[in-house]
């Protein structure tokens, strides 16, 4: 009788999604765009062009895993992302930060959706109910944010040595997240071959568009998901512009990472009393009222509000895409993220240039740009969500 390695397969995918879960350069990369001549837009530029990418290739890829083989998807998903960031760290144009974000984007889009999707199988190995894989998602998002919070503390004082030595030294985590998933023993069930990948993708895709449920609840993720993800080019502009020095940035990103923990803590304790409707709208409250704050108010002080926006991505990153997932067939799993991310991407587009086009009339705008955009979304959904 074979042995139930499923703990020890569980304790490897949250490993492999610890490390690879941060880019220790984070914090150095807008003053690095700026020093080779790129503006808010162009940055906003490069990052779509990344996004463009992930979506076009996230469903189609996140099929391949499911139906191949999701350890071998996160394997070569982390090894580009190592080859990408080695590669950034010898740019001198936009174009060539193109092409590194082109090259990161595939990575991506192999491994994105990949960690969940194992972790909910070996965890529903041992508690078919799915409360154990709740609990070690939550476990997983705030050990990703520890990670993170770690290699964060290290981008700085690197960074103010030398950009692109902090950009080269990213790219090991990802490396040993490589060889972490070499070690994962994959027996998840593979999505079964109909007729050709394209149609299969078309029918995959059509079918599960047909619940409403799981269409609002893509939506709700896709929302909560980018509310923090487009003005984080602006933070340490934001910083920068009150008066702290650059030498210390990283510290706003460290305690940005400490409050992203803290959202993954505060979800991992509350949510499982809080109706759908509620886990939703918790992110967008806290984000939209610090940045008017910051907006009309923005000084060394209030700029520490900017915690908000890490509280809220700790706690979306715990809650919503489990909430995703519940709606959706064992084999499909990894092809239906990928579906939700490609949804969130679509709206990262619009709202990454928007938010740094702001920006560069003044930093402040990004703020206001992003309650803007995201409030009047919300309710919609926020409202379909109570009345089921």
């Amino acid at each position: 009788m074979r042995k139930d390695n499923s703990t020890r397969n569980m304790r490897l995918v949250v490993m492999e999604s610890a490390a690879t879960s941060g880019i220790l350069s984070v914090p150095i990369m807008t003053p690095f765009y700026l020093s080779i001549g790129l503006n808010q837009e162009q940055i906003a530029m490069s990052q779509m062009a990344f996004t463009v990418v992930v979506m076009l290739l996230n469903l189609p890829l996140g099929w391949v895993a499911d139906r191949f083989s999701r350890k071998w998807a996160n394997v070569l998903g982390d090894l580009m992302v190592a080859i990408a960031l080695l590669l950034y760290s010898t740019a001198q144009t936009m174009w060539f930060v193109v092409l590194c974000e082109v090259i990161c984007g595939i990575g991506c889009a192999f491994s994105q959706g990949v960690d969940s999707t194992l972790l909910k199988h070996f965890a529903e190995k041992k508690d078919a109910s799915g409360k154990l894989f709740k609990d070690k998602f939550g476990l997983m998002t705030s050990c990703n944010q520890i990670a993170t919070l770690f290699v964060m503390l290290l981008g700085g004082p690197i960074g103010t040595i030398d950009f692109r030595l902090a950009i080269a030294v990213s790219a090991i985590p990802h490396l040993f997240g490589a060889i972490i998933s070499c070690f994962i023993q994959d027996d998840s069930e593979k999505l079964q071959a109909e007729s050709s990948p394209v149609r299969d993708i078309c029918n995959l895709v059509k079918r599960n568009a047909k619940n409403g449920e799981l269409r609002l609840r893509i939506a709700a993720y896709a929302v909560a998901r980018e509310v923090t993800h487009g003005i984080i080019w602006v933070f340490t502009p934001l910083m920068l512009v009150v008066g702290i020095p650059l030498a210390i940035v990283s510290m706003g990103w460290v305690i940005n990472s400490v409050a992203a923990y803290l959202g993954t803590k505060l979800a991992r304790r509350f949510a499982k009393k809080m109706a759908d409707w509620q886990l939703f709208i918790v992110p967008i409250i806290l984000v939209s009222t610090a940045s008017v704050i910051m907006f009309f108010n923005l000084n060394i002080f209030t700029i520490w509000l900017y915690a908000c926006f890490g509280i809220a991505q700790g706690w979306s990153a715990a809650t919503m895409m489990p909430l995703v997932k519940e709606h959706v067939r064992a084999a499909e799993q990894s092809s239906i993220e990928s579906l939700a991310r490609v949804v969130a991407q679509l709206l990262y587009i619009g709202a990454v240039w928007a938010i740094n086009r702001a920006a560069d009339f003044d930093v402040r705008y990004a703020l206001l740009a992003t309650a803007i955009i995201f409030v009047p979304i919300t309710i919609p959904i926020a409202i379909k969500l109570r009345k089921e």
